[in-house]
């Protein structure tokens, strides 16, 4: 297949150049080579393509039909090296993130933003989904990159690029019906006997806390299980009970009436994951998006 594409190459340079010689020169191929591979082009195709005279190689009635085939064939091929030289420069393109609400509103947002303004000829695409959802969707290719909360299982996604990137922490916050607290040390087994709001259970936050409150002897059960981390917030307010939150995208506490519960405890530390597919090479925009990010740890 690799030598017809070089001979049908061969035919248009020689048809449009209206000589084999000059053919030659812009392939940078001898003029022997040239004649061989129309000679080839004509035999496997069964037609005369050229009438070879002094004054050069005129096209024949087939040849002008299969140049006219050849013209948008190779027409066509440079439209898209165009359009790659584009989308490598992020001129043009398009890039598929994969990311939980909260990562995207908190985290993501302020480069997304940058991003953009750089770059506003690229198309972004977010699909919201939590991270096992969205870790299922950069395997099959429905996203160009994912972001998630740290750990994932490596059994279960060993085709997967993980960069480690912010560091996150969970904190506990309340509401003015538990000002009683403020200047408590609280220990895991006061926290436990609280009224809790938290994450669903399916979330790699609330998979976190849980792990490691079980590693202390300790099982929680929450008085309100959310799928939002800004429905935690709400309900804290309403002193519905002491929310669990990532203390990074609680910056406005005191304005929300809230405030962080002291603890004799440090929550484990959890990181961001910028995971992309092993096997796969990177899109430009991908490569940007993730060079912007690192760049800011």
């Amino acid at each position: 297949m690799n030598t017809r594409l070089e001979q049908y190459k061969t035919f248009y340079i020689a048809a449009l150049c209206g000589s084999f010689s000059e053919a030659a020169k812009k392939l940078f191929i001898t003029q022997s080579a040239v004649s061989q591979q129309i000679r080839a082009l004509e035999s496997e195709l069964g037609v005369l393509l050229f009438v070879r005279g002094k004054k050069g190689a005129k096209l024949t009635a087939q040849g002008e039909l299969l140049f006219g085939f050849a013209q948008r064939s190779m027409n066509e091929i440079e439209n898209a090296e165009n359009l790659f030289a584009r989308m490598k420069s992020l001129d043009e393109g398009s890039i598929k993130i994969g990311a939980g609400d909260t990562l995207t509103r908190y985290y993501l947002l302020g480069y997304l933003e940058e991003f953009h303004n750089r770059f506003p000829g690229v198309k972004i695409e977010i699909v919201n989904r939590v991270t096992g959802e969205t870790l299922s969707k950069l395997n099959s290719g429905a996203v160009d990159i994912a972001f998630v909360n740290l750990p994932i299982d490596t059994v279960l996604y060993t085709t997967l690029s993980v960069i480690e990137a912010s560091a996150l922490h969970d904190v506990f916050v309340a509401g003015p019906k538990y000002s009683h607290l403020v200047g408590t040390k609280l220990s895991m087994q006061d926290i436990a006997s609280l009224p809790l709001v938290m994450l669903e259970p399916k979330s790699n936050t609330r998979k976190t806390t849980d792990s490691f409150f079980k590693a202390n002897g300790i099982t929680l059960n929450p008085e309100f299980e959310l799928g939002s981390h800004d429905l935690l917030f709400d309900f804290a307010q309403k002193n519905l009970g002491i929310a669990c939150v990532t203390e990074e995208f609680a910056s406005s506490l005191g304005a929300m009436g809230l405030f962080k519960l002291e603890t004799d405890f440090i929550m484990p530390e959890r990181k961001i994951g910028i995971c992309t597919l092993a096997n796969t090479t990177p899109t430009p925009a991908v490569v940007k998006l993730i060079e912007m990010i690192i760049a800011d740890k």
